[in-house]
Protein backbone atom coordinates (compact mmCIF):
# COMPACT_ATOMS: atom_id res chain seq x y z
CA UNK A 1 0.00 0.00 0.00
CA UNK A 2 1.54 3.29 -1.22
CA UNK A 3 2.23 5.66 1.94
CA UNK A 4 -0.56 8.34 2.24
CA UNK A 5 0.56 12.35 1.71
CA UNK A 6 3.13 13.68 3.94
CA UNK A 7 0.42 15.29 7.20
CA UNK A 8 3.03 18.32 7.51
CA UNK A 9 1.73 19.56 4.27
CA UNK A 10 -1.26 22.20 3.49
CA UNK A 11 -2.27 23.28 0.30
CA UNK A 12 -1.83 26.81 2.17
CA UNK A 13 1.61 25.88 2.83
CA UNK A 14 2.63 24.85 -0.41
CA UNK A 15 0.99 28.32 -1.75
CA UNK A 16 3.33 29.77 0.35
CA UNK A 17 6.45 28.17 -0.84
CA UNK A 18 5.09 29.18 -4.13
CA UNK A 19 4.62 32.37 -3.51
CA UNK A 20 8.42 32.88 -2.32
CA UNK A 21 9.87 31.43 -5.33
CA UNK A 22 7.59 33.88 -7.23
CA UNK A 23 8.63 36.38 -5.27
CA UNK A 24 12.37 35.60 -5.78
CA UNK A 25 12.39 34.35 -9.29
CA UNK A 26 9.16 35.21 -10.92
CA UNK A 27 5.88 33.10 -12.20
CA UNK A 28 8.81 31.10 -14.31
CA UNK A 29 10.46 29.97 -10.88
CA UNK A 30 7.48 27.74 -9.98
CA UNK A 31 7.17 24.42 -11.19
CA UNK A 32 5.77 21.46 -9.70
CA UNK A 33 9.20 19.95 -9.30
CA UNK A 34 10.69 23.50 -7.78
CA UNK A 35 7.81 23.71 -5.18
CA UNK A 36 8.22 20.07 -4.51
CA UNK A 37 11.80 20.67 -3.62
CA UNK A 38 10.92 24.08 -1.96
CA UNK A 39 8.29 21.86 0.63
CA UNK A 40 10.54 18.65 1.12
CA UNK A 41 8.12 16.67 -0.98
CA UNK A 42 8.39 15.07 -4.89
CA UNK A 43 6.34 16.54 -7.72
CA UNK A 44 4.04 13.38 -7.55
CA UNK A 45 3.36 13.95 -4.27
CA UNK A 46 2.11 17.82 -4.86
CA UNK A 47 -0.86 16.42 -7.02
CA UNK A 48 -2.16 14.89 -3.92
CA UNK A 49 -2.82 18.27 -2.89
CA UNK A 50 -3.27 20.37 -6.13
CA UNK A 51 -4.46 18.90 -9.17
CA UNK A 52 -2.40 20.76 -12.05
CA UNK A 53 0.34 24.18 -11.71
CA UNK A 54 -2.78 26.24 -12.86
CA UNK A 55 -4.52 25.26 -9.87
CA UNK A 56 -1.85 26.22 -7.72
CA UNK A 57 -1.17 29.53 -9.27
CA UNK A 58 -4.43 29.90 -8.35
CA UNK A 59 -3.89 29.27 -4.74
CA UNK A 60 -1.41 31.47 -4.88
CA UNK A 61 -3.00 34.69 -6.42
CA UNK A 62 -5.56 33.86 -3.72
CA UNK A 63 -2.67 33.99 -0.92
CA UNK A 64 -1.67 37.12 -1.89
CA UNK A 65 -5.20 38.68 -2.29
CA UNK A 66 -5.77 37.95 1.69
CA UNK A 67 -3.53 41.15 2.23
CA UNK A 68 -5.71 43.06 0.18
CA UNK A 69 -7.22 45.22 2.75
CA UNK A 70 -11.27 46.35 1.76
CA UNK A 71 -12.77 49.66 3.51
CA UNK A 72 -16.26 49.49 4.46
CA UNK A 73 -18.54 50.07 1.33
CA UNK A 74 -19.32 53.95 1.76
CA UNK A 75 -21.58 56.38 -0.61
CA UNK A 76 -18.48 57.89 -2.19
CA UNK A 77 -18.33 54.56 -4.21
CA UNK A 78 -15.58 55.83 -6.84
CA UNK A 79 -13.35 56.93 -3.72
CA UNK A 80 -13.13 53.71 -2.33
CA UNK A 81 -12.36 52.22 -6.00
CA UNK A 82 -9.77 54.22 -6.07
CA UNK A 83 -8.31 53.89 -2.48
CA UNK A 84 -8.46 50.41 -3.28
CA UNK A 85 -6.36 50.56 -6.43
CA UNK A 86 -3.98 52.38 -5.08
CA UNK A 87 -3.61 49.11 -2.37
CA UNK A 88 -3.70 46.87 -5.61
CA UNK A 89 -1.11 49.24 -7.11
CA UNK A 90 1.57 48.58 -4.08
CA UNK A 91 0.64 44.49 -4.35
CA UNK A 92 1.43 44.01 -7.48
CA UNK A 93 4.46 46.01 -6.99
CA UNK A 94 5.57 43.72 -3.91
CA UNK A 95 4.52 40.54 -6.26
CA UNK A 96 5.23 41.36 -10.07
CA UNK A 97 4.31 38.61 -11.10
CA UNK A 98 0.93 38.44 -9.97
CA UNK A 99 -0.45 39.95 -12.93
CA UNK A 100 0.69 37.17 -15.06
CA UNK A 101 -0.36 34.53 -12.62
CA UNK A 102 -4.42 36.14 -12.56
CA UNK A 103 -4.44 36.03 -16.04
CA UNK A 104 -3.77 32.05 -15.84
CA UNK A 105 -6.87 30.22 -15.85
CA UNK A 106 -7.58 28.59 -12.91
CA UNK A 107 -10.49 29.24 -10.40
CA UNK A 108 -10.99 31.94 -8.16
CA UNK A 109 -9.98 31.56 -4.20
CA UNK A 110 -12.41 33.20 -1.64
CA UNK A 111 -9.99 35.57 -1.17
CA UNK A 112 -10.38 36.72 -5.13
CA UNK A 113 -14.02 36.01 -4.56
CA UNK A 114 -13.89 38.43 -1.81
CA UNK A 115 -12.52 41.13 -3.65
CA UNK A 116 -15.56 40.81 -6.18
CA UNK A 117 -18.41 40.94 -3.39
CA UNK A 118 -16.99 43.85 -2.34
CA UNK A 119 -16.75 45.87 -5.45
CA UNK A 120 -20.35 44.68 -6.18
CA UNK A 121 -21.55 46.17 -2.72
CA UNK A 122 -19.46 49.50 -3.55
CA UNK A 123 -21.17 49.70 -6.51
CA UNK A 124 -24.68 48.99 -5.09
CA UNK A 125 -26.45 52.65 -5.21
CA UNK A 126 -25.11 53.14 -8.87
CA UNK A 127 -28.34 51.83 -11.18
CA UNK A 128 -26.49 49.95 -14.06
CA UNK A 129 -26.66 46.03 -14.87
CA UNK A 130 -24.43 43.54 -12.94
CA UNK A 131 -22.29 42.95 -16.09
CA UNK A 132 -21.25 46.86 -16.34
CA UNK A 133 -20.43 46.47 -12.59
CA UNK A 134 -18.29 43.23 -13.45
CA UNK A 135 -16.46 45.35 -16.45
CA UNK A 136 -16.05 48.33 -14.22
CA UNK A 137 -14.04 45.93 -11.55
CA UNK A 138 -11.98 44.66 -14.00
CA UNK A 139 -10.79 47.90 -15.48
CA UNK A 140 -9.89 48.68 -12.00
CA UNK A 141 -7.96 45.45 -11.78
CA UNK A 142 -6.29 46.44 -14.84
CA UNK A 143 -5.65 50.08 -14.26
CA UNK A 144 -4.14 48.37 -11.00
CA UNK A 145 -2.05 45.95 -12.82
CA UNK A 146 -0.95 49.08 -15.41
CA UNK A 147 0.05 51.36 -13.08
CA UNK A 148 2.18 48.97 -11.49
CA UNK A 149 4.90 47.37 -14.17
CA UNK A 150 5.22 51.12 -15.24
CA UNK A 151 6.35 52.87 -12.21
CA UNK A 152 7.71 56.11 -11.73
CA UNK A 153 8.48 58.24 -14.99
CA UNK A 154 12.44 58.27 -14.69
CA UNK A 155 13.84 61.63 -16.43
CA UNK A 156 16.16 60.03 -18.85
CA UNK A 157 13.39 58.71 -20.63
CA UNK A 158 12.78 61.55 -22.63
CA UNK A 159 17.11 62.46 -22.74
CA UNK A 160 16.21 62.10 -27.07
CA UNK A 161 13.72 64.68 -27.06
CA UNK A 162 14.85 67.15 -29.41
CA UNK A 163 12.39 70.00 -29.80
CA UNK A 164 13.05 70.57 -33.74
CA UNK A 165 11.88 67.15 -33.87
CA UNK A 166 9.73 66.83 -31.45
CA UNK A 167 7.93 69.99 -31.00
CA UNK A 168 5.05 69.10 -29.15
CA UNK A 169 6.45 66.63 -26.77
CA UNK A 170 8.53 69.38 -26.31
CA UNK A 171 5.76 71.62 -25.58
CA UNK A 172 4.07 69.70 -23.35
CA UNK A 173 7.40 68.93 -21.56
CA UNK A 174 8.09 72.36 -20.56
CA UNK A 175 4.20 72.83 -19.32
CA UNK A 176 4.22 70.10 -17.18
CA UNK A 177 3.91 70.28 -13.39
CA UNK A 178 6.92 68.53 -11.64
CA UNK A 179 4.69 68.49 -8.27
CA UNK A 180 2.04 66.32 -10.40
CA UNK A 181 2.85 62.39 -9.73
CA UNK A 182 0.96 59.09 -10.51
CA UNK A 183 -1.24 59.16 -7.88
CA UNK A 184 -2.93 62.34 -9.53
CA UNK A 185 -2.49 60.21 -12.78
CA UNK A 186 -4.25 57.00 -11.62
CA UNK A 187 -7.20 59.12 -9.85
CA UNK A 188 -7.52 60.74 -13.52
CA UNK A 189 -7.27 57.04 -15.47
CA UNK A 190 -9.46 55.71 -13.05
CA UNK A 191 -12.03 57.94 -12.63
CA UNK A 192 -12.64 58.17 -16.77
CA UNK A 193 -12.46 54.99 -17.10
CA UNK A 194 -14.76 54.16 -14.63
CA UNK A 195 -16.95 56.12 -15.38
CA UNK A 196 -16.86 55.48 -18.86
CA UNK A 197 -17.59 51.61 -18.18
CA UNK A 198 -20.82 52.89 -16.07
CA UNK A 199 -22.24 55.20 -17.90
CA UNK A 200 -21.06 54.76 -21.90
CA UNK A 201 -23.47 57.54 -23.21
CA UNK A 202 -22.47 60.19 -20.76
CA UNK A 203 -18.93 61.29 -22.42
Amino acid sequence: MPPGPARSLTVDGIAAAAVELADAGGLDAVTMRSVARAVGSSAPGLYRYVASREELVGHMVDRVSADLDHPTPSAAWLEDLLVVTERQVALHRAHPWLAAASAVPAPLGPHALDHLEWGLRVLAPVEVPARAKMEAIAMTNGIAALFAASGPVSPSLFRYLAADRHPELAALAAKADPGEGSDDLLRRVLTGVVRAVLNPNDQ
